[in-house]
């Protein structure tokens, strides 16, 4: 081999393990915010359902404070909510839980989105929370909207839901029709094929990690062009780390949601946010969420699918207010 050769494949070698570095520089502000990263926590463990469903949950914040119950997204974890956790700690029990075959919940039985409000209603009953308020973000929103409306309506105090809709998710972004023309012919027997190949999809999930190419998904599909490099790259190594069947699974599940149903039975405040670059959820959907549901408020940020980390700032406040509003504190006492 020549040394030219040799130049090039020490390159190569080197892009396919460190490019997420210069490519998350590209793509990314240079705005001086802090870096997200991982919190200590309170207390820590796992529970059992008995749907046979197994969760990671951890607890956060003064122990006998509001309960908030923080429910992440498709293909992340509870380690989503850094900045949030960092914001609300001192005020507010926090209690943040992993979604099965998520961070560090194990595969599970069945993630169809009824079963997964249900396993929440028993987790809160496991922990004697009573009142909290649920929030929810993207396929979180999700649970958060069956159970508000279903096992959850005589517990629940509020809820917030973040990039969420209501019914199948293709119905709700920019391109419906090409992506429901490809559902049933393609996307769900690939997310059967990586269900039954995980150890493949691990390997390529990982690699385009650390060569940088699923930054470049995640920029353009969760953020607007503020984010830093180093949100971008905690949210991406957040996917690489998941589990590729049970993202697989959990994505099984939420094509077959809707919650249209629920909505007129969700009688508790409720703050529903959009954004305005977020190409997964089209604002139209959170207008809709806040007639159907009777106490809800629609606003709107100028962000993209991860605006808790992007535009956290501004959101902490607006989530802030909510928390504080007469109509959430009055609704139901402790």
């Amino acid at each position: 081999m020549t040394a030219k050769n040799q130049w090039k494949l020490l390159a190569l070698g080197l892009f396919m393990a460190f490019g997420r570095y210069p490519i998350s520089w590209l793509l990314s502000s240079h705005r001086k915010v802090r870096k997200p990263g991982i919190l200590p926590s309170r207390s820590r463990g796992h529970l059992s359902c008995s749907s046979g469903n197994i969760y990671y949950v951890e607890l956060d914040g003064p122990q006998d404070a509001q309960a908030i119950v923080f429910l992440h997204g498709l293909n992340a974890s509870g380690l989503q909510w850094y900045y949030q956790r960092a914001y609300f700690r001192t005020k507010y029990k926090l209690v943040f839980i992993d979604t099965p075959g998520h961070g560090k919940s194990p595969l599970g039985k069945s993630l169809a989105t009824e079963v997964l409000a249900n396993d929440l209603a028993e987790m809160m009953e496991m922990l004697g929370i009573k009142n909290p308020v649920v929030y929810g973000h993207s396929m979180g929103g999700m649970v958060t909207m069956k159970y508000a409306g279903g096992p959850g309506r005589a517990n629940v105090k509020g809820i917030i839901l973040q990039h969420s809709g209501y019914s199948h998710p293709f119905k709700t972004t920019k391109f419906p029709k090409t992506l429901l023309s490809i559902e049933h012919p393609f996307l769900r027997s690939y997310l059967a094929f990586a269900k039954r190949h995980p150890v493949l999809f691990r390997l390529i999930s990982m690699l385009n990690y650390l060569n940088g190419l699923s930054l470049l998904s995640y920029r353009y599909l969760l953020f607007s062009g503020e984010q830093t490099a180093s949100q971008l790259r905690f949210m991406t190594r957040i996917a690489a780390i998941n589990p590729p069947e049970g993202i697989a699974d959990a994505f099984l599940g939420i094509l077959d949601f809707d919650a249209t149903a629920e909505l007129e039975k969700i009688n508790v405040p409720a703050l529903i946010i959009s954004a305005d670059h977020d190409p997964i959820l089209v604002p139209a959907a959170g207008s809709y969420l806040a007639k159907a549901i009777k106490l809800g408020t629609h606003q709107q940020v100028d962000s993209g699918h991860l605006s808790l980390m992007e535009h956290a700032v501004e959101l902490n406040v607006m989530v802030n207010n909510f928390l504080e509003s007469p109509g959430l504190l009055d609704h139901r006492g402790d």
